[in-house]
């Protein structure tokens, strides 16, 4: 373990970028179920989708 997965608390050190239209929370949840972090992408999404 390293400081990074110490610090995020996640088994591997695999960030996932936040990648507009595609990281919505399948995506993230499938990240971060996998030991990862996933980030969910909001910037271009509806203002209530998010």
């Amino acid at each position: 373990m390293n400081r990074v997965t110490q610090h995020l608390g996640t088994k591997y050190p695999i960030i996932q970028a936040p990648m507009g239209w595609i990281a919505r929370s399948q995506l993230a949840s499938a990240v971060s179920n996998s030991g990862g972090l996933g980030v969910i992408e909001t910037s271009s999404g509806e203002v209530d989708v998010m």
